[in-house]
């Protein structure tokens, strides 16, 4: 057995079967690199940010694949309710400071309200009123003292109409600057080209573009990471050996999605060929039928 760093959890993996090794390597895990930590220290500065008249919001664009809704959910994990919070008179109180859903699939107010209050854990009729579920969205984003709304898929709402679109992105606005409440969207290119279009949504949703990763240094890095969170038995060197860098790189077109995806296969590959290292063969996106 190659002597080499691995985490906890991989060191510990080894001794057990094949088949819990196999179940290991397809799980998620959250590596720190260099876009993902600048993003979550920004999302930070946001959550923590004074309460102001008008909260500027924020949306991360991007390619499919490409690593914004891990980010996303990693951020929500941090800063979800907990029931220790305490008020200024030391009584345990619950509260929701941050939500997480994707937007619905068109730019519909009523869907938007329902997601809301079903993160929120609030009895409500899918067919209410609009107007009555848009009162108990901001009764219980204020009781609940919400501070952040993370929207993801946002581009699947901005489709079709182009009035009930701005009517869509208006009622964000104003759930904004009502609550003083942080929103921040992620989608594709297709959702920057449309909040774009017109320049006071444009400058209350900055958008900062999560780029496909070059062939460099920063991928070698992470794959060296990602490798020790797996649990085969032998080294497989992959952020020294350039052909291994060269082929995953490739084949995953520059997304971290899909060199994710191409990692795990590719050791459980490893695990059943007996090997125990990856190899150019085991990386493969789909099998050759």
């Amino acid at each position: 057995m190659s002597e080499r760093r691995l985490t906890k959890t991989a060191q510990e993996y080894l001794t057990k079967s094949d088949e819990e090794r196999i179940e290991c390597c397809g799980k998620d895990f959250w590596i720190h690199y260099h876009a993902s930590t600048k993003l979550i220290e920004l999302l930070d500065y946001k959550f923590n940010e004074p309460k102001q008249m008008r909260r500027e919001g924020l949306l991360i664009y991007g390619d499919y694949a490409n690593g914004k809704t891990a980010i996303l959910k990693k951020f929500y994990d941090l800063h979800k309710t907990s029931l220790e919070t305490l008020n200024d008179k030391g009584e345990h109180v619950f509260e929701i400071p941050i939500i997480y859903f994707q937007a619905p699939t068109i730019p519909d107010e009523g869907r938007l309200y329902s997601l809301i209050l079903d993160e929120l854990c609030v009895p409500h009729k899918p067919t209410e009123k609009v107007m009555e579920k848009a009162r108990l969205v901001v009764h219980y984003l204020e009781k609940l003292n919400t501070k952040m709304m993370l929207i993801d898929e946002i581009h699947s709402s901005l489709r079709g109409n182009l009035n009930k679109q701005r009517s869509f992105i208006d009622t964000l606005k104003q759930l904004s600057n009502k609550l003083s409440l942080s929103i921040v969207l992620a989608g594709t290119k297709e959702a920057h080209s449309a909040l774009s279009i017109g320049g006071e949504t444009a400058s209350r949703f900055p958008s900062l573009e999560l780029p496909r990763w070059s062939n460099d240094k920063k991928f070698r890095s992470f794959l060296g990471t990602y490798e020790s969170c797996l649990p085969l038995k032998e080294a497989s060197n992959l952020a020294l050996d350039q052909q291994l860098v060269d082929i995953l790189y490739n084949q995953s077109e520059g997304l971290i999605g899909r060199t994710v995806n191409l990692l795990k296969k590719a050791a459980v590959n490893a695990i059943k060929s007996k090997r125990e290292k990856i190899i150019i063969d085991d990386i493969v996106y789909l099998p050759t039928l």
